[in-house]
């Protein structure tokens, strides 16, 4: 049973363009129909987040295709026996399931808990937690837990976040950390360092391509040149949910091939930047910009004593 895998559909749309899907989750039963139970308290907590998940069914009896599912492989080798390479592929995906880490419904009688195992599992595996951002190992860098929470307040806008600051202070590192930390929550992620260097090397489209290939997969060839890129950008990425960072940034030629115009992104799209320039920030209106300091003496002697002494203050004797 198909619940959760959708294609946005148009029928003024464009056959040749590259397939869009909404979501990538398939939630299959066999057996007493479940929808109205299990499935249906699972697709309500679980949304996009899966894993194996044997219910009601014998592991083994998957791994071996044996039991239940011994006379439906029967009538399929019937039904296919002109092509029965079909069924071996089959059997081989139901193996290759059954050998996957998973949940048995057998051996958790509750199905309240089997769902909040399910899910914590998942969160556990694909979350990414604030811990490197609350790191007392960043010194100096002042992008807080309140500002990542800024940055994940619901919101149907396209916000584009300018980081700024000189060369060496810590933007790609925050960059990166605010990537980790939030991708999870977006349908597309994507961090493409180096912009500025790319751009000096004539790859720009290589990095388009890097953006690209999530949706386009064999289709990227398609993606022939800057121009090509910007235009599949555009069509491609305009009813996804994206995050994008471009790190180092330092002219607007080069924003402009990734991300022109806000309606480029679907709805709660966030775009981040990080450049040298403040007048890149302020060209483009960003509707927030981090501008990151340099040290102050404070702060310069806690990273001193971390790296020589591996701890926050030096002793007092060395001080004085």
């Amino acid at each position: 049973m198909a619940l959760s895998t959708q294609r946005a559909s148009d029928p003024s749309a464009d056959q040749s363009a590259p397939p869009q899907w909404n979501y990538d989750v398939f939630l299959s039963f066999r057996g007493v129909d479940t929808r109205n139970s299990f499935v249906s308290h699972l697709y309500h907590e679980l949304q996009h987040r899966v894993l194996p998940v044997f219910y009601n069914v014998d592991p083994s009896d998957v791994r071996k295709q044996s039991g239940s599912f011994a006379g439906a492989f029967a009538e399929h080798e019937k039904r296919f026996r002109e092509d029965i390479e079909k069924v071996k592929r089959w059997r081989a995906a139901l193996t290759e399931v059954a050998n996957l880490s998973g949940l048995d419904s057998n051996k958790i009688q509750c199905e309240r808990k089997l769902i909040e195992k399910i899910v914590d599992w998942v969160w556990g595996k694909v979350h990414r937690t604030f811990k490197l951002l609350d790191s007392t190992e960043l010194v100096g860098i002042k992008f807080t837990r309140e500002e990542m929470d800024l940055l994940l307040d619901p919101t149907d806008d396209v916000r584009f976040v300018g980081i700024w600051g000189m060369g060496g202070i810590g933007k790609t590192t925050i960059a990166r950390l605010v990537y980790e930390s939030i991708s999870i929550h977006f349908e597309v992620s994507c961090f493409l360092a180096s912009v500025r260097e790319a751009s000096e090397g004539n790859r720009l489209v290589d990095l388009q391509r890097q953006l690209l290939f999530p949706i386009l997969k064999k289709q990227i060839t398609r993606v022939l040149n800057e121009d090509w890129g910007t235009h599949f950008i555009k069509n491609c990425l305009c009813n996804k949910k994206v995050l994008l960072i471009l790190d180092d940034v330092n002219a607007s030629s080069q924003l402009e091939k990734f991300a022109k115009e806000k309606d480029w992104f679907g709805k709660g799209s966030i775009i981040i930047i990080t450049t040298r320039d403040e007048r890149l920030v302020k060209k483009h209106d960003m509707e927030i910009s981090y501008k990151l300091e340099g040290l102050g003496d404070d702060e310069a002697l806690e990273l001193f004593s971390l790296n020589a002494f591996k701890k926050f203050e030096p002793d007092e004797v060395l001080i004085d």
